[in-house]
């Protein structure tokens, strides 16, 4: 019984977490704006409890900002300056995680889950709501961790996931017309080179898509 308890609370933490994260992204919370828990605990029904720990959730991954003695708020948009330097970083690791990917020739079942990611992206072009982008948001962060993952650099790895950059990226995506077609094509250039193990051709095709994805979201 006490097992059961647990789950059915972690299903309830990931719903309310769920929840307050999509009223973020699609700026039904406006960026700065105070995030009172007795007035979600009324919103969402539930206890507290919940409440604060989506909320310390989404602090670790900066989408909201907690202030002692005064309590939660959505974290602003990040400013072009972020942007610019997340893909000056993703602009030096990705290609060389890519380049040694190749090099390292991964297996058919990497290569299934890259072309599965980029299946997940192509299946249902997303709207500029949060709820319909959510799929394509999440295949398109596991398709670069999985070369992140193919290179064998753990150090590396640590520094992808520590960035969290795709949260903040969607936050642009909902606001922005995309030609999705163009980056599907990207990656499955990606993919062709890591399958034949070319490693410069590898790098070059993930730098183009970096370049392409800077041009399309941030110029």
């Amino acid at each position: 019984m006490n097992g059961a308890r647990k789950i059915e609370r972690v299903v309830l933490g990931d719903q309310v977490y769920e929840a307050i994260k999509e009223r973020i992204l699609d700026q039904a919370y406006a960026p700065g704006e105070k995030l009172n828990v007795d007035g979600l605990v009324r919103e969402l029904a539930v206890s507290s409890t919940p409440i604060r720990e989506a909320l310390t959730r989404l602090v670790a991954e900066g989408l909201v900002s907690a202030v002692p003695f005064v309590g939660f708020a959505t974290a602003p948009l990040p400013d072009r300056s972020y942007y610019q330097d997340v893909y000056s970083f993703r602009g030096v690791i990705e290609p060389w995680a890519a380049a040694e990917a190749a090099r390292r020739r991964p297996g058919a079942d990497v290569i299934a889950a890259l072309r599965d990611a980029v299946a997940v992206m192509t299946a249902d072009p997303p709207s500029r709501e949060y709820r319909s982008h959510r799929a394509f948001t999440e295949a398109d962060d596991r398709f670069h961790r999985l070369i992140l993952m193919a290179a064998g650099n753990q150090v590396a790895l640590k520094s992808y996931d520590d960035l969290r950059f795709h949260l903040h990226i969607s936050r642009l995506y909902l606001s922005r017309e995309q030609d999705v077609g163009i980056t599907h094509a990207e990656h499955f250039r990606i993919i062709d080179a890591l399958e034949t193990g070319d490693p410069e051709a590898a790098a070059e095709a993930m730098r183009r898509h970096l370049e392409g994805s800077y041009e399309r979201l941030i110029k």
